[in-house]
């Protein structure tokens, strides 16, 4: 039985690429890659790098401790659950409907009670960008041609409340038309990220988020600019990548909110981003200016 044992770790071992670079948890352990034969598959550990002999890498590095502690076979569980609830949300019917409130990042879980009846209306202009805010659900739910809306204005005044009710509203509406619903809290994203991190997996989450915002049929990005998302530099850069990305493929469809003004915009991020931001959304520029603070309600 030893000699099996001793057998198998040797063969590991003979398939082992050290990488030069050590486990953050089990800091004296060196991470190793994998050979394995060719395959025309790409399983969940990512294998496209062949070597010299002809075996493919994995793209992912591993720490044998982690592995003896079950670590990745926790990790490998986890992102074969997600990849298997992914297709089933992009596939079916009532996954697509199903996606706002199982894959949505929101801050405040009571953010989940917005809705227009819930938008409480002190003044003619919040009646205003109330009736605006209804007339945009109805603009996506008609399935118009594709706009941007952007919500703008200080803290507290309602941005995120109309943004979700909007997104509920059309969640609702175009639930038996195969058509998904997103919102994303900026802030949410960066701790998002920064736990997969933590566990060696940004690569893998990643890509699923940004697919996910990219394909969505109406996205909402909340809270977009705001210092909280940037206060890690190495957080900020990928947020910055992340939103070009997402809207060099999008044509429209979504909504932002923002404390930011336009030239504050311009300087927290490059000026591909504000184009493409600004793009199909003339017209949908909703500033939220002399409302109550929403907060105190």
């Amino acid at each position: 039985m030893q000699s099996m044992a001793k057998d198998i770790q040797e063969a590991l071992s003979r398939r082992e690429v050290p990488t030069g670079i050590y486990c953050t948890i089990h800091k004296e352990i060196e991470l190793v890659r994998y050979k394995r034969p060719p395959s025309n598959e790409q399983g969940l550990l990512g294998d496209t790098e062949l070597t010299e002999d002809g075996f493919q890498l994995t793209t992912d590095s591993f720490c044998s401790q982690c592995a003896l502690e079950g670590i990745y076979q926790e990790q490998l569980g986890s992102r074969a659950e997600k990849v298997a609830n992914s297709n089933y949300l992009k596939n079916s019917k009532h996954g697509k409907y199903k996606i706002l409130k199982t894959q949505s990042l929101v801050g405040k879980k009571s953010l989940w009670l917005a809705t227009f009846d819930s938008f409480k209306v002190a003044t003619q202009n919040e009646q205003d960008i109330l009736n605006q805010s209804r007339r945009i659900a109805r603009d996506f739910s008609s399935n118009k041609e594709a706009f941007n809306v952007i919500f703008t204005g200080e803290a507290g005044r309602g941005k995120s409340h109309l943004a979700m009710a909007i997104l509920q509203e059309i969640n609702e509406q175009l639930k038996d038309v195969k058509k998904s619903c997103l919102f994303i809290n900026t802030s949410e994203l960066v701790r998002e990220i920064k736990i997969s991190w933590t566990y060696d997996d940004k690569k893998h989450e990643e890509e699923r988020l940004t697919d996910l915002m990219r394909t969505v049929d109406y996205l909402v990005i909340d809270d977009l600019g705001t210092e909280a998302s940037f206060q890690d530099k190495q957080a900020g850069d990928w947020i910055q990548s992340i939103i070009y990305n997402v809207f060099n493929v999008r044509e429209g469809n979504t909504i932002i909110t923002t404390n930011l003004q336009g030239s504050e915009l311009k300087r927290a991020y490059n000026n591909k981003i504000i184009s493409r931001i600004l793009e199909n959304s003339k017209g949908n520029i909703i500033k939220c200016e002399g409302i109550t603070d929403k907060r105190m309600n």
